[in-house]
């Protein structure tokens, strides 16, 4: 157990590949210990739902794994969520599961491999295509590029290597992929 008397949590593993449920106080601190950090990212990315996370996870090489489309690292807590007060998450332990996958395909081991450690999964940009913006994640572009056919994979991975042996700022280099492939689909 985390903690006592609190609310109905689930903590995801990626190193055990397991869920438990916990009982969670709430509290930032414990949040902080959980994770050992003092930067915590929320994802609302469940109905009814948040998801927490350590933000150094990727720095420190966590294990990766994904919650439905959310690419996170490390140990994950899922509570309930409305407004802007944590409750009992309501969500079945098999619902959960069966939104979460372990296995990590070839490109993104790849590309994780090759992201400098301080790299930011929560940074948008701003795609300008004609007279369009839209605004997207790098996770967005992971995920395009992942379907992409194998020649387009080596040569995103072949540019994203170049682009971070030469110090270049990785963010620039996933924002002109992503007007490619927004390109590439109209």
């Amino acid at each position: 157990m985390l903690y006592t008397d609190g609310m109905k949590t689930f903590l995801i593993d990626p190193d055990t590949r397991t869920i438990i449920q916990e009982d969670f106080d709430g509290q930032p601190n414990s949040l902080y210990s959980l994770f050992n950090s003092l930067l915590v990212d929320s994802h609302a990315i469940l109905n009814d739902h948040m998801v927490y996370s350590g933000n150094e996870a990727f720095e420190r090489e966590e294990v990766p794994f994904f919650l439905g489309e959310k690419l996170l690292f490390g140990k994950a807590l899922v509570t309930g969520y409305e407004g802007l007060e944590d409750l009992d998450a309501t969500i079945t332990s098999n619902d959960l599961k069966a939104l979460l996958q372990f296995e990590i395909p070839e490109f993104y081991e790849k590309t994780l491999a090759l992201l400098p450690k301080n790299f930011s999964f929560e940074e948008h940009f701003d795609l300008q295509i004609e007279d369009t913006s839209e605004t997207v994640t790098p996770e967005w572009v992971l995920y395009v590029f992942n379907m992409a056919d194998t020649d387009t994979k080596a040569y995103f991975l072949d540019h994203l290597k170049e682009t971070v042996e030469q110090g270049k700022h990785v963010a620039d280099y996933l924002k002109k992929m992503g007007e490619q492939a927004i390109k590439s689909m109209r």
